[in-house]
């Protein structure tokens, strides 16, 4: 700790000499002024180490014991700036890295998004953006509460939306909205409607008239339940027909159905030949300023691939600087083309024929799957022939503007006129 200190405020190493060097020892312990290190040179020399700020002391003391003081060497901290005083550029340098570092140090460099799952980062980050907080911006003058309330405005995906700004990162913390239950459409009057032709295997109508019974045969665009519903009524109640009423019929219907998919692709497909001309371009982005060290801003030709490259340096790991150096490589190719194998072929139309097969099902599964190829030329087609079990039902609106109403009979009816009369014959 003294060797550090000695450096920092500087140290001063002298050679005394003189007839009575002891004496000049016993005037600095009587004056209670300490040496650092010492050593005799010889009998009439020894060799002392201070601090550079009791240079005069030390000569005020040598004088008294009549001895001769010779400087030999400064070392330290003040000493070795001394060597620059004259460098102004590198001086002006040092005051403007000093300059940049105190006023760097409170600019918000990297902002870091946490708690949220469907919006993304970038939409975050641009609307905090139009709320005056991004790369560059000077930390204290950021009204943390003002952003937060207008954050809230802005998106209402969020729920809740947090500020945080530590020195040069910004953090910022988020909850998005849990989105609410999906209303039935109740109101609507609606039918069920079959998706494809099948047998029914399975009914269930929730609401509305089944058509259809477990067996029968039903054809795509068939009512399957119906949205207009009889009213039947105890034979004690009401005799003959009450009418019907519109409803939003709903159900589960399951069929076994029969699909028929088929695809091609041509045996002679296109393919990349690289001509081996290849061009660059470079471009620094600085807290979102992009400089280009190019002129011609245009794709140099017909066919080429673009490969864009970032690359950041940064002193902190996870921690990025808002100065990016961009490279963009442009390769040109020509298109000619060249055989496919038709083993190969076959095998990615099939899996693309399943994967389309139980995109259109929305529930269900295939029971077997029978697959016909067949090559013309220079053409491959693949046919899947499956058989499946799913869900037909599909609710289709009613052609009507009526709104779906309670049901109204006859006995109903009877009732409103007797209340009617009652209240007519009250005084």
């Amino acid at each position: 700790m003294r060797q550090f200190l000695g450096w920092l405020t500087g140290t001063l190493s002298a050679k005394i000499t003189g007839a009575e060097p002891e004496k000049f020892l016993n005037i600095c312990a009587r004056s209670d002024f300490r040496l650092d290190r010492m050593t005799w040179v010889d009998p009439f020399a020894l060799s002392v180490r201070i601090p550079a700020r009791r240079q005069r002391e030390l000569h005020a003391l040598a004088a008294r014991a009549q001895c001769r003081v010779e400087e030999e060497v400064f070392r330290g901290m003040p000493f070795f700036l001394l060597r620059f005083r004259r460098r102004y550029a590198l001086l002006a340098g040092a005051a403007l890295t000093l300059a940049f570092c105190l006023v760097g140090s409170h600019c918000i460099l990297t902002v870091e998004v946490t708690g949220n799952e469907t919006v993304t980062d970038r939409e975050i980050i641009s609307q905090l953006r139009l709320c005056g907080v991004s790369q560059g911006t000077w930390g204290p003058g950021v009204n943390i509460r003002e952003v937060e309330n207008r954050m809230m405005l802005a998106m209402n995906d969020l729920t809740f939306f947090s500020l945080n700004i530590f020195g040069t990162r910004a953090e910022v913390i988020v909850r998005e909205r849990e989105p609410g239950p999906t209303l039935r459409d109740e109101k609507t009057p609606a039918d069920v409607i079959s998706a494809a032709t099948g047998i029914v295997t399975h009914m269930e109508a929730w609401n509305g008239d089944a058509m259809f019974q477990e067996g029968d045969t039903v054809m795509e665009g068939d009512v399957l339940i119906s949205g207009e519903m009889v009213m039947d009524l105890h034979p004690m109640v009401w005799e003959g027909n009450a009418g019907t009423r519109l409803v939003h019929a709903e159900g589960r219907v399951l069929a076994r159905t029969w699909r028929t998919l088929r695809a091609q692709i041509h045996l002679n497909a296109p393919v990349k030949e690289y001509t081996g001309e290849v061009s660059h371009r470079y471009a620094l982005s600085v807290w979102g300023r992009r400089m280009n060290f190019y002129q011609n801003s245009g794709i140099p030709y017909d066919r080429c691939d673009i490969i864009t490259r970032l690359e950041s340096w940064t002193p902190l790991k996870d921690r990025m600087l808002p100065i990016l150096w961009e490279k963009t490589t442009y390769q040109a190719y020509t298109l000619t083309t060249a055989p496919i194998d038709p083993a190969r072929a076959e095998v990615v139309l099939k899996e693309a024929l399943m994967e389309r097969l139980e995109g259109i099902m929305e529930e269900g599964k295939v029971l077997s799957a029978d697959y016909e190829t067949r090559q013309e030329g220079e053409v491959l087609t693949v046919t899947l022939l499956a058989q499946c079990t799913e869900e037909i039902g599909r609710t289709v609106k009613r052609d009507t503007d009526q709104k779906v109403d309670p049901p109204k009979s006859p006995l109903a009816q009877g009732v409103q006129e007797e209340e009617k009369y009652t209240k007519e014959q009250s005084p």
